[in-house]
């Protein structure tokens, strides 16, 4: 949310069935959220005079064809959807319309930790948070002791932070 809206993005649109997470998108940069891609298909439309999306970013845990099938359905004409989660090695293959693909010339793409270069991003991002241009405290809902780790992983699973770190004390 904050680098789409640090880009420039004029519209940032979260899809999260949790309303805790659609909450902390609205106030990291998001301009509108929604429950399903259903209800967001709808304002993307609306919002782009039925142009589609740009972009979308697929960040969910795990990957499907469901997931996929909507994000290539937002993006309008020249749109990429960037795929940064993984899906079971046994899911079925997720299968696009070619001639929508072809004639809208979409563009469907992998990413793997945002495609960063460590050397340079990583002290570009620390720089943006030092001068309070992206928040990451702000991301960190909880924090657990080493010993508490399959608290964390259990809370994970069950939605409940945005994002739970470890703090291991030497």
């Amino acid at each position: 949310m904050q680098g789409a809206r640090y880009a420039g993005a004029k519209n940032v649109v979260a899809i999260d069935p949790l309303e805790n997470k659609r909450e902390k998108a609205m106030e990291l940069g998001a301009t509108h959220a929604f429950a399903t891609a259903e209800e967001a298909q709808e304002a993307i439309i609306q919002l782009t005079r039925g142009q589609g999306a740009d972009s979308a970013i697929l960040t969910v845990g795990l990957m499907t064809a469901e997931v996929v099938g909507a994000g290539f359905n937002a993006v309008g004409k020249d749109g990429i959807v960037v795929l940064t989660g993984l899906n079971k090695l046994l899911e079925p293959t997720i299968q696009l319309p070619g001639t929508i693909l072809t004639l809208f010339r979409k563009t469907v793409k992998g990413s793997l930790f945002v495609d960063c270069n460590p050397t340079t991003d990583i002290p570009k991002i620390l720089g943006l948070y030092q001068a309070g241009d992206i928040k990451l405290d702000e991301i960190i809902t909880r924090t657990y002791t080493l010993d508490q780790v399959n608290e964390g992983y259990e809370d994970l699973l069950a939605g409940k932070n945005v994002r739970g770190i470890v703090i291991h004390e030497h």
